[in-house]
């Protein structure tokens, strides 16, 4: 049977653990088991949850204290992901523990994980919404997702909310993920990251209930962190981008050199036409390109070197057919000098053929290449 971990992070919450684990096991499934990572609470959470096994059982109510004191959110959520690939569970799922998630969904999520690799609980879908927030933590909020959603586009409605469901392929990438910042920013961040490693994501409405008992654990620290955290992930991105099209272009300037030297070469010493020199020094260009662009620029591992070689020259052959045309229009027919109509066509061409080799031809499947 597939099981699924429900991960709770707690530090300070005895007077609603109990509670949600009653909320969680009403349900009877033998498939769902609850893990409380518990940051040390001062207030006694662990000895509710310990009270708690004697009624479900250690093996379907595990109990993990960390000794360090409240670590934040996100490594409590991390630490338990671990847990639950390193125990064999198919899927995981993360909830706050302040009863703003309504543990009766859970089946609705996993039923969800069917038609995705991530179920997240949206606030913003029709049919949910927030209730019990003041004013200002509702603006908050919603200036929240509209600012991660222009950072990160990433097609879902909710960035922010802690209830979501990861199945298998997300688990196991979880250890690949460069989690920066310990606190609510961690959520983000895993989402961003996942969906360019190819997850697929799912939504369904909830009603997010503002906690009743003890005080949000949410600082103004985690907050600024969150906003400066989002901002360095796209950095970082550019910052790939950038020396990677710096790394094209240097290759394009050795396969121009090629193609040039190629050029000029059939047509001033050998007396070759025009056209039959260009398809000549385009196919040499290309090759040299090829070679380059893959173990330097874009440093792609990929082994099928032939069905990358013959994508390539699909890419190039769009440019090649505008490098043609430009040539024949205005170096065989308009006369203007061959030399100077080159030059005009090859950064036009670099562009494009940019584009198609980092989003197509060698793309990883997490979008982040190596530089």
């Amino acid at each position: 049977m597939s099981k699924t971990l429900v991960i709770i992070p707690t530090f300070n919450e005895r007077e609603n653990i109990g509670t949600l684990i009653d909320g969680i096991f009403i349900h009877d499934r033998s498939d769902i088991d609850v893990l409380v990572v518990d940051d040390n609470s001062p207030d006694g959470t662990a000895d509710i949850v310990r009270d708690l096994q004697k009624k479900y059982g250690e093996d379907r109510l595990l109990l993990e204290v960390r000794m360090q004191g409240k670590a934040g959110r996100g490594s409590a959520c991390m630490h338990g992901f671990n847990f639950a690939r390193n125990n064999g569970y198919e899927s995981a799922m993360e909830m706050d523990s302040d009863l703003s998630h309504d543990p009766a969904l859970i089946p609705e999520f996993i039923n969800k994980l069917s038609n995705a690799d991530i179920v997240i609980g949206s606030r913003y879908l029709p049919g949910g919404r927030v209730e019990g927030w003041p004013i200002h933590r509702r603006i908050l909020s919603k200036f929240a997702n509209i600012y991660i959603r222009f950072i990160l586009k990433i097609p879902i409605s909710d960035y922010t909310n802690g209830y979501r469901l990861y199945g298998k392929k997300a688990l196991d990438l979880l250890p690949e993920l460069e989690i920066d910042g310990i606190g609510f920013t961690v959520i983000p961040q895993m989402s961003y990251q996942l969906y360019n490693k190819g997850c697929t994501f799912d939504e369904i409405p909830i009603v997010f209930i503002n906690r009743r008992f003890g005080e949000s654990n949410m600082s103004h620290k985690e907050i600024t962190e969150s906003l400066f955290a989002i901002l360095r992930i796209r950095s970082k991105s550019l910052e790939t981008h950038v020396k990677q099209f710096v790394k094209f272009v240097l290759t394009g300037f050795t396969s121009a050199a090629w193609d040039l030297g190629i050029l000029t070469f059939c047509i001033e010493y050998l007396g070759w036409g025009i056209l039959p020199s260009n398809a000549l020094a385009a196919a040499v260009a290309i090759t040299n390109a090829f070679i380059i662009n893959k173990l330097w620029t874009f440093r792609n591992g990929d082994k099928k070197h032939l069905k990358q070689y013959m994508q390539f020259w699909m890419v190039y052959g769009s440019s090649f057919a505008l490098n043609m045309g430009m040539m024949w229009i205005f170096a065989e027919i308009m006369g203007i000098w061959y030399i100077l109509v080159k030059l005009a066509v090859i950064p036009t061409c670099a562009i494009w053929n940019y584009l198609w080799m980092h989003f197509g031809v060698f793309r990883k499947k997490d979008n982040e290449v190596n530089v």
